[in-house]
């Protein structure tokens, strides 16, 4: 044991002692993850080219989304793009569907018209024949071409065209417009 030395001072002032709670949650401060401006920036960048994109194609495929579906016709109006249709003042007429046994085999045959009711020659685009059911449902499809490349202004051109063991529920037929398909 040691004894105190002697300047040392008789008496110690001690704080209050603290009321003691007990421990609960502790809350600390969040930590916050370092700012991804990078990413942001990443993100934004990529969204706008996207966006580029999908317009560039909606712009430069006009003619081929508005003979696909004819409805956007009216969204190009809206936007003040001039839209024209693939075959645009061509008037398709008198679709027929016939069924027939050739030769010990079902044949469809489709016959139609194609008229220009414009006042300047027009180039007859490829033509698609669609088969479908009772139902409008799809069921098979071809290209083919009429003997004609140009219809001048009032003229009409025939066309016709079949296929071999057509599916049995095939009932209707539509007939469109399409670009050349290149092979």
């Amino acid at each position: 044991m040691q004894t105190p030395p002697s300047d040392m001072p008789w008496q110690v002032h001690v704080p209050p002692p603290v009321e003691e709670t007990p421990m609960g949650r502790v809350s600390l401060p969040a930590l916050m993850p370092p700012e991804r401006r990078r990413a942001r920036y990443g993100n934004v960048l990529l969204l706008g080219v996207l966006v580029g994109l999908v317009a560039g194609l909606a712009y430069f495929g006009q003619e081929r989304i508005v003979s696909g579906w004819p409805q956007a016709k009216a969204f190009y109006d809206f936007i003040g793009v001039e839209s024209t249709a693939l075959g645009a003042g061509l008037e398709l007429s008198n679709i027929k569907l016939v069924r027939r046994r050739i030769d010990g085999q079902d044949v469809v045959i489709i016959t139609g018209s194609i008229f220009n009711e414009t006042n300047e020659p027009q180039a007859l685009p490829t033509l698609q024949a669609t088969l479908r059911n009772e139902q409008n449902q799809w069921l098979d499809d071809w290209t083919f071409r009429t003997d004609r490349t140009e219809l001048q202004p009032g003229e009409a051109a025939s066309f016709s065209t079949t296929i071999p063991n057509p599916p049995e529920a095939s009932k209707r037929v539509s007939i469109t417009f399409i670009e050349d398909v290149v092979e």
